[in-house]
Parts: structure tokens; C-alpha cells; sequence
């Protein structure tokens, strides 16, 4: 599964959890003030969830950041490398070909 199909998942599991705790508490049979209290109770427990599941998703956020930036500076570091090492091919080819030409001040010898 990829993390966007693990995310949806749990986004709909949690989604679901709440509206089921919330379909719960109002047709529990209770007094209107047991239902508020649990209401609350239940409201302070998903908040602490939703805390902890946003400072992971924060955590894997940070990781995942720190891991393209590395990736991005070696594919960097592979490319100035890369256009390094053509400019000194092609400038190596440039000097043969130059010398491999005859000189304009060179004479040319006539045909016997």
C-alpha cells in the first residue's frame, strides 16, 4: 500500500470513529447532562489524538524533507561533476581537432 492509500485509510477510519462515538453518546439513554460530559470527555481524548497524530505526520514530514534535500544536493553534486567533466571532453576534443588542421600560414605544395 502507499502512504496515500495508509492516509486515506486512517482518515476515514478516524472520520468514522467519530461520527460512531458521536451517533453513541446521543442516543445512549442518559440524562441530557451525562451525554455533555461525555461529549466533553470523549472531545478532549480525540483532541489529544488529532495532537499526536499531526506531530507525526509533522515528524515523517520533516524526515521525508531532510531526505530529498540530500538527495537533491548528491544528484547536484553528480551533475556539476557530469558538466565538469564535458566541458574538459570537449574542450580536449577542440585542441585536437585544431591541431590536427593545417595552418592557413602553411604553405601548399603544387602538384608535380
Amino acid at each position: 500500500m502507499s502512504d496515500k492509500e495508509v492516509s486515506s485509510f486512517f482518515t476515514g477510519f478516524f472520520v468514522g470513529a467519530v461520527v460512531g462515538a458521536a451517533a453513541a453518546l446521543l442516543l445512549a439513554p442518559q440524562s441530557g447532562e451525562e451525554t455533555r460530559t461525555q461529549i466533553r470527555e470523549k472531545s478532549i481524548e480525540l483532541k489529544e489524538k488529532a495532537g499526536a497524530t499531526y506531530s507525526e505526520a509533522i515528524k515523517k514530514l520533516d524526515a521525508t524533507t531532510k531526505e530529498l534535500r540530500k538527495k537533491t544536493e548528491e544528484l547536484s553534486a553528480k551533475l556539476d561533476q557530469a558538466i565538469a567533466q564535458s566541458k574538459e571532453t570537449i574542450a580536449q576534443k577542440v585542441g585536437k581537432r585544431g591541431e590536427e588542421e593545417p595552418s592557413a600560414e602553411a604553405p601548399v605544395e603544387a602538384g608535380a
